[in-house]
């Protein structure tokens, strides 16, 4: 989910690491085709960066640290805070993160820069 949407249904789920959905917001979906309750599993991801091993020793990061990601912008140059770094060989070089957060900061394909190990 993302933080708006979540908002929009009613429900607050917590921000987590993807997949760790234990103990997190329960949802009904309703759709043309019937409904579905689940007890657990809404979750807003928590922001990260996949990269490759090689991409991890090139830019000195380890898997599931913590770390802080600039995107300079000509009006609205943003540090993340709290991005998770996620280490895997079949990953591309990528950072993602919430739509919101990605419209607040005007942020539309830049490239961003690792500015607190």
């Amino acid at each position: 989910f993302h933080v708006s949407d979540a908002f929009a249904l009613g429900i607050n789920p917590p921000i987590r690491q993807s997949g760790d959905t234990k103990g997190s917001a329960s949802v009904k979906l309703v759709g043309p085709k019937g409904e579905i309750t689940i007890d657990e599993g809404a979750i807003v991801a928590l922001r990260h960066v996949h990269m490759t091993p090689e991409d991890a020793e090139r830019l000195g990061v380890k898997d599931k640290q913590i770390v802080s990601v600039k995107i300079a912008s000509p009006e609205r140059s943003t540090i993340f805070g709290d991005v998770l770094v996620r280490v895997t060989p079949t990953s591309a070089l990528a950072m993602h993160i919430d739509t919101d957060e990605a419209n607040a900061a005007g942020i539309c394909g830049q490239e961003g820069e690792i500015v607190e190990i």
